[in-house]
């Protein structure tokens, strides 16, 4: 049974002893790095400590040891935690980043709604580190129901039906072949180009006399 070990031990160190890694991929727009700014101000440094090596290097938490920096902050909380190399460190870094997990946006739609109710978008905004217009595009996806996703499927049903079905039609042994030969020729081309090899050669064999 393998270790399954828990880093739990948290400690404060100074702000200005951290640095940064020179190659961290996560990036956060101006409106989401204000949302952490304005969180930080009213709820404090919450949730997850700062990742670091024995080197003090940041392996997670960039961006919340950067507003901590800003606002003053004279210590942040940390965990201690040293991969076993460069690279393992830089796996880290993405990985952690790439591992918080997605939104459901019809979720996400339904919980900015209810909040809008007593909130203007721009208050969301600074809040939640979208964009106006991002939470505008966002609330549009309330209007996409059951009876409307109901209505899209029946009509993709009906032009599904109107579709022509594909021909059935005997081809002699030679035909076989020539088609056969058509279709070797046009491997990785498109569809529309296939059949564009397979109907030339087929026109291009001569009539036989009855």
């Amino acid at each position: 049974m393998s270790e399954n070990k828990i880093y739990s031990e948290i400690k404060m160190v100074e702000t200005e002893s951290l640095k940064p890694n020179e190659y961290n991929p996560n990036i956060m727009t101006d409106e989401q790095f204000n949302s952490l700014m304005n969180d930080f101000k009213e709820n404090g440094f919450v949730g997850q400590p700062i990742i670091i090596n024995d080197n003090k290097e940041i392996i997670d938490g960039e961006h919340r040891w950067r507003c901590a920096k800003f606002l003053g902050y004279e210590t942040v909380p940390v965990v201690y935690f040293n991969p076993k190399d460069a690279d393992h460190q830089k796996m880290l870094t993405i990985g952690w980043n790439a591992k918080r997990g997605e939104m459901s946006p019809l979720k996400l739609a339904g919980l900015i709604s209810e909040l809008n109710q007593k909130y203007t978008l721009e208050e969301l905004s600074g809040k939640l580190g979208f964009s106006a217009n991002q939470l505008k595009d966002t609330l549009a996806m309330t209007q996409v129901t059951k009876e409307f996703m109901d209505k899209i499927k029946k009509e993709a049903e009906i032009i599904n039906n109107e579709v022509p079905s594909v021909m059935n039609f005997a081809v002699s042994k030679e035909q076989e072949k020539t088609i056969n030969e058509a279709l070797e020729i046009s491997l990785g081309k498109s569809k529309g180009e296939k059949l564009y090899y397979i109907c030339n050669l087929y026109l291009k064999q001569e009539p036989k006399n009855e």
